[in-house]
Order: C-alpha cells, then structure tokens, then sequence
C-alpha cells in the first residue's frame, strides 16, 4: 500500500497498517465514511527527505507534503518552497515525471497582500517550476487546488520514472496560457494526463469546473455550472485520442470521481443530478471545498482505468 487519505476524519493508525495516513481538512458530505486507498501490485519503500514523505515501488511515487500557512509568509513563498522540495526528492530519487498532484490550500479566496491567495500559489509554484527548470508545457501535471477553512498547505502527488502524455481541452484555454486578468502567473497544470502503467492505461483527469475558454460561466447557477462542468469532461474524454475505451465507456472505466462543493447545502441536488446521468453505482466521492475562483460552486476531478488484457 502506498498510502491512504481520510477527507475531515481522524483515523486511528495502528501498527498493523503499513502505510501512511494522510488526512486532508475537507469535509465528506452525505454521511459518507470513506476513504482513499492507494495500492502497487509489488512490494514499497517507505522514508521521508527534504521534509517530504514518500512511498515508492520500481515505477511509481507516491508523495506528501504539509507545510504551515501563516499570516507573516504569503502562499506563494509557501507554495515555491512545496514545490522545490517536491522537485529535489524526485531529483534525488529518480522519478523525474510530475503525473497527478492534488494541493489543498487554506482561505484560497481569501486577499493577502492584495492579491488573492489562489494567484498568489499559483505564483509560488510556477516560480519553482521555473527554478529547476521545468517549465515545458508539455510536461505539466494533472492537478487540482481546492480551498480548506484551516490547516495548513497540503500536498500530495504521483510521480513516475517515465512522462505521461499531456491532454488538452479544445473547449478551454490551457491553464498555462490564461491571461494576466487571472493573476501574475498562469496556473501550472494540463487538463488531464495519460498514462501507461503495468496494468493499463489511467487517465488522471483534473479539476474541472465551468469554465470555457478562460471565462467562468452561469454565475450563481448551480445546475448550468454542473452541465458546463459535464460538457468540459466529455470534450477532455474525446480529445483523449486513441483511448475510445474510455470515451465510449467511461462508467465502467471510472475508478474515481470526486465532486468538490462550495456550499454544503447544494450536495443533495448535485448527487441526484449525477445519479441520474451516470446511475447509482458511480464511485464518487463528495467532499466541502472552496473552487479556485470565488464565483464558481463545484469541481469536478476523475481517474479512469483501462486495464490490460
């Protein structure tokens, strides 16, 4: 086992349980008691370096790192910091590829210094991407960045010996190219990553929201913002080029969907809307969390599995 992640809830570690424990400060709504397995067919190690905990088999990473948030030290001298770290210990251990990352950051809506924290991250990490010089746009993770009420800068990540293919959405602007109105920096990140492991073909999808070229859509409309949000996955899905497995069947080939809400309140509609699309069965998850622009309500991330035969 390679880790697992608990969203708002304390677990109990026991000495029986060879693997980390990751809790992230979001909340699981609906009741929900859930948590998130990470596994390897083939033995891991396990160790920590440059304050960043990792567990790692002969072709995959899997890492995490958390870092204070304080009112003295704006997000992105945090987030560069994050990162740098990130990138020495795959450096040091041979997995060069960022695949999949996963930031939670606290108050993302939130000004410092006059500018909002999300812009101020997304700062932080371009400039250790640009620092290790790493900055190639078609090397660039699937990731997503959600908003806690507290705690401290989260991170957690895959990382692999050998690149997955980048994928675009022909419907939005690449996140890399979004123009300056969005902040200093264009946030760091493609739409979603392929990748050919052992026992198939994942593809990473990352956070999606309603977005289309680089302009939020249906402002204060929870059900238009979920229907955009669709219509941005299955564009992703058919841009995803020779993988009409997971195009054509992306129920069956859906390992893991998790729906980022802004508003507690608004869980109920969104489940049975999603139900009703995708049937009772789906493997979601729905968690409390604030989208990196105040003005959208939900986020959308998904892994699809093509295993091979």
């Amino acid at each position: 086992m390679l880790a697992i992640i608990s969203f708002g809830k304390d677990i109990r570690e026991t000495a029986t349980l060879p693997c980390p424990l990751i809790k992230v400060d979001t909340r699981q709504l609906g009741n929900m008691d859930m948590v998130e397995v990470w596994a390897y067919p083939t033995p891991v190690s396990r160790g920590e370096k440059y304050g960043v905990h990792y567990s790692a088999s002969n072709e995959i990473l899997f890492g995490y790192v958390h870092l204070p948030d304080s009112d003295q030290v704006p997000p992105d001298v945090i987030s560069c910091k994050a990162y740098r770290h990130i990138f020495d210990l795959l450096q040091a251990k041979g997995y060069p590829y960022l695949i999949r990352v996963w930031n939670y950051l606290p108050n993302i809506n939130q000004v410092t210094n006059g500018q909002e924290r999300y812009r101020l991250f997304c700062l932080g990490r371009h400039n250790a991407f640009a620092q290790q010089n790493r900055f190639a746009e078609c090397e660039l993770p699937a990731a997503s960045t959600i908003g806690t009420r507290n705690g401290d800068l989260q991170i957690h990540f895959l990382a692999a010996r050998q690149s997955g293919r980048q994928i675009e959405n022909p419907r939005q602007v690449s996140a890399f190219h979004y123009p300056r109105c969005h902040g200093p920096r264009s946030p760091s990140f493609s739409r979603a990553i392929l990748k050919e492991w052992n026992d198939g073909r994942h593809l990473y999808v990352s956070g999606t929201a309603s977005i289309v070229g680089h302009e939020s859509c249906h402002d204060g409309n929870l059900d238009e913002q979920l229907q955009e949000t669709l219509r941005n996955i299955e564009s992703l899905l058919g841009h995803a080029g020779h993988v009409s497995e997971i195009r054509d069947d992306f129920l069956n080939n859906l390992s893991c969907m998790k729906i980022y809400l802004r508003h507690p309140r608004h869980f109920v509609q969104v489940k049975d809307s999603l139900e009703r699309r995708f049937g009772r069965e789906m493997p979601a998850i729905y968690l409390q969390g604030d989208i990196c622009r105040s003005d959208l309500l939900l986020e959308i991330e998904a892994i699809c599995h093509v295993r091979q035969y």
